[in-house]
């Protein structure tokens, strides 16, 4: 048998799958040009559109950069692949600039807009510069393998540039044949977004310039008009960087900022600022048991900051905000601009911000909530990062479409989602009052239609129509509860759900890790799996259809803890239940039991969740995480059950906290609390948020505490 090696070849063909389809818009061919320009020190790049609408139409790239050598253009501009800029050139000797342009692609995404380049440079300190001419076409067809191809380079060519420095490229025979408004407008658009337009960069101008005055005012519409973004309704600034304490520290700043509103409308501005922990979705950190953001965790994406302009369409408002009359500019200009962008070192990542783009999921959220998200449609943002401590994580696509598909990638936009989410907590009162007054409707913060019922019976009866309203406004009080019992219902199984889903999955996970063991052991295998069954049987009883019992509160209590034994178990939680061991007074219950048993069950599930935030925050603390469920029959109204620990403790208003997709869970519906309120409701109970010295739990337990008042028989 004979054995032979033979080369690798490439034909001359892949010019043309490298240039024209490896790059995905025109807009992406001139972003890699001047990304060049960047890494060569340049203070200035100009784009010249020249003769578009005839057949010696141009289009000119011109800096005022190191330039290259005849060397560079040999070894360097027309090697295709080289890993030049990553070995010799990783900061620029005069600006420190970080490369941007490391693939050794770039130079050929001119290939997608013209037939033609000619490359004129002239680097720094040399008496001449050189040029060279590419006809693609006849290039590629003049050999059969891209080892055979050559270029003709003319040296010691004088006066190319005033400054004795620089590059030109100079594109002919464009391949778009008819430039529309439209289509110079977008271009110009995304030239424009090429640098970051939130942030001042003295050192790198890019100016875009037409020898046709009517395009040039189509170019200049383009610009970035940064007045309108500082008369944003909603702004929002952030910094999420290392700290001493080891986790990361997540500082922000908040606007709201209503501009000329009517006195009527009872709307001030209002500025927040605050630094904290970031708690992330618990599937961002795969099996880790915390969802804490730490300082590892950002060893592969280095500090990220942003800042988000969100605004309000409706007409009235921006009548307000930027006067009468330009309705139609303000809303093309979001409509335009709308996104959360990405940058780094203030140079433009593609295509996150651009139409197409919604990286963060902004416009799935706003449908499956509706109420409290704000739209990628009204959300002009961006995310700036630090290249050199993100480009070992974060690796962009060859064909400068976003990031790769990773761990660290899908970890920044868990972090990002996290911080918008935090965005629009803090903003959501404002944006009732925003709602109220463009919908000409009172902000009332009322649960439920009791309340409402009684005061327009009130009103009624002060006119005398009671008797032709009451049949009316009985049969809606009916309705509205049949539905609300409903809606109890399908949500309460829904939260609960959602818990057993996670639970279970969580034992799955850990017996299958145990199966890919060869040392496994079976006696713990079979004691996780019966766990995994008691776990389904504990949770069936809260998931099943509704009926009214007649129960006492140590056998709820009893259930819930039965329900949630495991999880104590796994957190190392220590529980205290006094009514059990019949240290505190019993009390009979009458309702809806699965109803009932779920609203604790979800007091206890939100207690866990953030004594085990509190305990991972603070893990020197010697206090074990602790939850307390006792009865209570004397510091209330009505008999209560009531649960506290001592976690992280509420940090909105009371009044808040049993309002619909008010949370500060990562991932949270902010449903649990108001649908738990409800069923208080529906049975004359309530949901209160005490503290220590307003009932008898004891002074351990510093955290949150919810009594749950049952009404006196």
């Amino acid at each position: 048998m004979n054995s032979e090696r033979f080369p690798i070849k490439a034909t001359s063909h892949i010019i043309n799958l490298l240039g024209d389809e490896l790059i995905g818009s025109d807009s992406l061919a001139i972003f890699e040009l001047v990304k060049n320009s960047y890494d060569a020190d340049a203070t200035k790049v100009t784009i010249y559109f020249q003769n578009l609408d005839s057949s010696e139409r141009k289009i000119i790239i011109e800096d005022n950069g190191s330039g290259m050598t005849i060397d560079i253009i040999q070894n360097v501009w027309l090697t295709i692949g080289t890993d030049y800029k990553k070995k010799k050139a990783k900061i620029s000797p005069i600006f420190k600039r970080s490369s941007l342009g490391n693939k050794g692609v770039g130079r050929l995404a001119v290939h997608r807009l013209a037939d033609e380049i000619t490359l004129e440079s002239q680097a720094k300190g040399e008496l001449f510069g050189s040029r060279l001419h590419i006809n693609w076409k006849e290039l590629i067809q003049s050999e059969e393998y891209i080892e055979n191809l050559s270029v003709e380079v003319n040296d010691g060519i004088s006066d190319l540039f005033k400054l004795g420095h620089g590059t030109r490229i100079v594109l002919s025979g464009l391949k778009t044949k008819k430039w529309t408004k439209s289509i110079l407008k977008d271009l110009a658009q995304k030239i424009e977004n090429i640098k970051n337009p939130f942030k001042v960069l003295d050192s790198f101008e890019i100016e875009i310039v037409c020898d046709d005055e009517e395009k040039q005012k189509w170019i200049d519409e383009a610009k970035t008009p940064l007045w309108v973004l500082a008369k944003s309704l909603y702004t929002f600034q952030f910094v999420i960087e290392p700290s001493d304490s080891g986790c990361a520290v997540f500082k922000w700043g908040y606007k709201f900022n209503p501009i000329n509103f009517p006195a009527s409308a009872k709307m001030a501005n209002r500025e927040l600022s605050g630094e904290q922990d970031l708690l992330l979705k618990q599937e961002s950190f795969n099996d880790r048991p915390h969802n804490i953001l730490m300082n590892e965790d950002l060893s592969n994406i280095g500090p990220i900051s942003g800042i988000f302009h969100v605004f309000n369409q409706n007409g009235n408002v921006i009548d307000y905000t930027f006067g009468t009359g330009k309705r139609v500019a303000i809303k093309s200009f979001i409509k335009d601009n709308c996104g959360v962008k990405v940058f780094r070192d203030n140079i433009r990542v593609y295509n996150y911000g651009e139409p197409s783009d919604d990286w963060l999921g902004l416009e799935l959220a706003k449908v499956q909530r509706a109420g409290d998200h704000f739209s990628k449609k009204v959300t002009i943002g961006a995310v700036f990062l630090d290249l050199l401590k993100s480009e070992n994580g974060l690796k962009e696509k060859t064909n400068r479409e976003g990031f790769t598909d990773n761990g660290t990638f899908r970890l920044l936009t868990s972090i990002v989602q996290e911080v918008f989410s935090a965005f629009e907590r803090i903003a959501i009162d404002d944006r009732d009052k925003i709602e109220a007054f463009t919908s000409h409707t009172p902000n009332v913060k009322k649960i439920g239609l009791s309340d409402t019922i009684k005061e327009l019976d009130a009103k009624l009866a002060k006119k005398g129509l009671t008797d032709e309203f009451n049949p009316l406004l009985k049969k809606v009080e009916k309705d509205y509860n049949e539905m609300r019992d409903l809606m109890l219902n399908s949500g309460m199984s829904g939260l609960n759900l959602s818990l057993v889903f996670h639970e279970v999955e969580r034992e799955i996970r850990f017996i299958n890790i145990s199966l890919n063991d060869s040392d496994y052991d079976k006696i713990l295998l079979k004691q996780r799996v019966k766990s995994l069954v008691h776990l389904i049987e504990n949770f069936a009883p809260i998931v099943k259809q509704n009926k009214r019992i007649k129960t006492s509160a140590s056998k709820l209590i009893e259930r819930a803890i039965q329900i949630h034994n495991s999880r104590f178990r796994y957190h190392n939680i220590i529980y205290s239940t006094p009514i059990l061991t019949k240290e505190s007074d019993d009390f009979e219950i009458k309702g809806p039991g699965n109803l009932l048993l779920s609203t604790i069950s979800n007091i206890i599930d939100n207690a866990i969740y953030w004594v085990c935030i509190k305990h991972e925050k603070d893990s020197g603390a010697k206090a074990s995480k602790a939850i307390y469920i006792n009865s209570d029959t004397k510091s209330f109204d009505g008999p209560a059950i009531v649960i506290a620990d001592n976690g992280e403790g509420f940090k909105m208003e009371t009044d808040e906290l049993v309002q619909p997709y008010r949370t500060l869970k990562p991932g949270g519906m902010g449903l649990g609390l108001y649908f738990s309120n409800l069923v208080m409701e529906t049975i004359g109970g309530k949901l209160l948020f005490p503290s220590n010295e307003d009932c008898s739990v004891p002074q351990a337990y510093t955290g949150a505490i919810v009594a749950i008042i049952f009404p006196n028989d």
